[in-house]
């Protein structure tokens, strides 16, 4: 049985936003699934970009991912960084800020 994937990705979006609400600057799904190459074993890659970041937080899109994955069958890979570390990733093209900058989709 074929997932539909992009429900999923919608809802998790969603979930992140009623999480970090104000501190959230940015999500992004990057990836196999923002190139359209996803296989059976691909996870769902998302970018989380925060103004202020702490480990609760994290642990809270932890504890979300985990619970969708256990929902759907399917991985989530959250990656959460503030907004200098990300602006750092900018100023210094790093192989990450252009993979998200080449394929990335802004949800």
């Amino acid at each position: 049985m074929k997932i539909q994937i992009k429900p999923i990705i919608k809802r998790f979006s969603i979930d992140i936003q009623e999480i970090v609400k104000d501190n959230l600057f940015g999500q992004y799904l990057f990836g196999s699934y923002s190139r359209d190459q996803a296989n059976d074993l691909s996870d769902i890659d998302t970018l989380i970009i925060v103004n202020q970041f702490d480990f609760k937080l994290r642990e809270q899109l932890s504890e979300l991912a985990s619970e969708f994955s256990l929902k759907y069958g399917i991985n989530i890979s959250p990656i959460v960084k503030n907004i200098e570390v990300w602006e750092k990733n900018k100023q210094y093209r790093t192989l990450f800020y252009q993979e998200i900058t080449r394929d990335g989709v802004q949800l």
